[in-house]
């Protein structure tokens, strides 16, 4: 049995996706009424490194404790080391490999609907052999203009593939030493793949714990899985014998029995002889952008991106069917012909021989989900053993053995601040987000950022004003209110200072995050019949907060759990008045 618990989370209407980031548009008619909660875990970020375009996934090589090497999508591989002025003969930044138009120009040309703009192809998977310190092999995945016959094809005559997907194999002459790059004249192509449109590449690349290497790809592009190079039916639940798409894949990198002699074919493989494609380790996806194995337990997970409505994470197993286009999610798709595809009744658990997500959400939390690592590090101990993942559109979250997904809010800052596009993990297994703030593979503002735990903060502020009021109040009044926590965290002394205000009745403290209305959870002062009238700068409330004087959602918890909704920057002062009693001025409560 997994070790996680299947959360399904939401309700959809109409929405525009872009379907692993491409657009499509669709209908959800089934209501799941759970929302992504906030997590209890206290993270911040902090950046390790930044003037990436498209950061994709990053990694470290075996037996390196000091960088990780980070994939950009336009083609670039760069080392980086995580703790600059340490270790002098290490290069604080090195760059390994460039296969992009500034280096080999192996790939296609980026931009799928011209210069500038979205494309899911580019250099998409990097993975160290496990005996890279003897024999300094790498494998990377790349979407190549289509030359001549690939390994693998579902394209129909007379039909030309968007691209092909190539596996490589690389050699590192020194791999012990800090400033050894890649040979650029050592690549040897293991296999290619027809890809029949720019999306749904899927392209991560991993060595399990039984030395064997795996890649997952997609189901070939376009939506619902139709169309030219797709099989009847989807190519995610198509096993004839020369279509891998939509599946993950298992090889033998330092084999040599597979067709073309390139790789090997593991003897245990589930199709083995039998109906399917020998590569194949699990099938029925759609596009699983980023697969990891949890370091302690060699489990499989996987992120599967959703067509119109359900993004999901999946425990891979061997021979495993994750039934898409039967399936998004726990829910019947419906590939609906010509017309957009649609989910229809959710179905856990049927139609039989398909595997349910573990965890899935829908898109009005999201659009595109991010696979990431199981953490394993020391950083943050209250992330110990969860799954960490991330919504494309800047959402950090995680997944416990214990409870549904949730959603990680970086303290000290107004969220992640850009799209996720992957993750990375180091040799000691911690984690780190890669984003831009973008959508395009231009530009350099992409960022490696590592989680670490985040510092307790003891004294916060607030700028009140009637703009901040939801909706608005047009007041000549404002306000600042302060807070400063004991060491121990059992008490908050407060002090509120308004001015230009009439006939303040009362002002509390709420629980709401930015441009929303929650419950009140402590009085600052009031009711006062009638109110204050106050014209100059003047303090009308100061005191001290302890755990009796919480109240609502917080009523019986500790002063410690006010604080944690203050350093989320999910609290806010609001002063009330006879004019205005739903709140004349308001602020949020920010970290000072």
């Amino acid at each position: 049995m997994s070790r996680f618990r299947m959360t399904a989370i939401a309700l959809t209407t109409v929405v525009f996706l872009f379907s692993s980031m491409a657009t499509a548009l669709a209908v959800h008619e089934d209501v799941i009424v759970e929302k992504i909660p906030t997590s209890d875990v206290q993270v911040a970020l902090e950046t390790v490194a930044d003037g990436f375009t498209s950061p994709v996934w990053a990694i470290n090589a075996p037996g390196d404790n000091h960088r990780i090497f980070v994939v950009d999508q336009v083609g670039k591989i760069t080392a980086i080391k995580l703790d600059p002025g340490e270790n002098d003969n290490v290069p604080d930044r090195l760059a390994f490999l460039d296969v992009g138009v500034d280096g080999l120009g192996l790939l296609v040309p980026l931009g799928a609907f011209g210069p500038g703009s979205f494309d899911e192809r580019g250099l998409l998977g990097l993975a160290f052999h496990p005996d890279y310190r003897k024999n300094g092999l790498i494998y990377t995945y790349t979407s190549e203009p289509a030359s001549g016959a690939a390994d693998f094809s579902t394209i129909p005559d007379g039909v030309d593939p968007n691209h092909q997907g190539a596996l490589r194999e690389w050699h590192v002459p020194n791999p012990k030493r800090a400033d050894s790059v890649v040979d650029t004249n050592s690549s040897r192509v293991l296999l290619t793949i027809d890809e029949p449109q720019f999306n749904h590449n899927g392209g991560a690349l991993n060595f399990g714990p039984d030395g064997m290497l795996y890649l997952a790809v997609g189901d070939g592009g376009a939506a619902d899985d139709q169309g030219a190079g797709h099989a009847v039916g989807g190519n995610g639940q198509d096993l004839s014998d020369g279509n891998v798409l939509g599946k993950i894949l298992r090889i033998d990198a330092m084999g040599s029995n597979s067709a073309n002699g390139e790789y090997g074919i593991p003897a245990d493989n589930p199709f083995v002889g039998s109906q399917g494609a020998d590569e194949i380790y699990a099938y029925g996806f759609r596009n699983p952008f980023r697969f990891s194995f949890d370091t302690d337990t060699g489990e499989l997970i996987a992120a599967d991106v959703g067509q119109n409505d359900i993004e999901e994470i999946d425990m891979v197993v061997s021979g495993g069917n994750y039934g898409w286009p039967v399936k998004e999610g726990t829910f019947l798709f419906d590939m609906n012909g010509a017309d957009a595809g649609f989910t229809t009744g959710s179905s856990p658990g049927a139609p039989p021989g398909l595997i349910d997500p573990v965890a899935e959400y829908d898109h009005d939390e999201g659009i595109s989900v991010t696979g990431g690592f199981t953490y394993r590090g020391k950083r943050v101990k209250d992330l110990r053993d969860s799954y960490v993942f991330g919504e494309w559109t800047g959402r950090l979250l995680h997944l416990t053995k214990d409870g549904p997904i949730a959603e990680l809010n970086p303290v000290g800052q107004d969220g992640v601040g850009v799209n996720i596009t992957g993750f990375g993990q180091d040799r000691k297994g911690e984690l780190y987000v890669l984003g831009q703030p973008g959508f395009t593979p231009v530009g350099t503002d992409g960022v490696i950022m590592r989680i670490v735990a985040a510092k307790h903060v003891r004294e916060f502020e607030a700028e009140l004003a009637g703009d901040n009021e939801v909706p608005p109040v047009d007041s000549d009044a404002g306000g600042e209110a302060s807070f400063k926590a004991n060491p121990a965290r059992t008490e908050v002394r407060y002090k509120l200072e308004v001015e230009d205000i009439e006939s303040a009745v009362q002002a509390h403290i709420h629980i709401g995050a930015p441009g929303t209305n929650g419950p009140v959870v402590a009085f600052l002062f009031g009711p006062v019949p009638g109110g204050i009238d106050v014209d100059e700068e003047q303090t009308i409330a100061q005191g001290t907060l302890t755990a009796g004087n919480l109240v609502g959602p917080l009523a019986g918890m500790t002063i410690n759990d006010l604080l944690v909704e203050m350093q989320r920057g999910n609290a806010y002062v609001n002063v009330h008045t006879v004019a205005n009693p739903g709140g004349e001025i308001r602020g949020q409560i920010e970290a000072d």
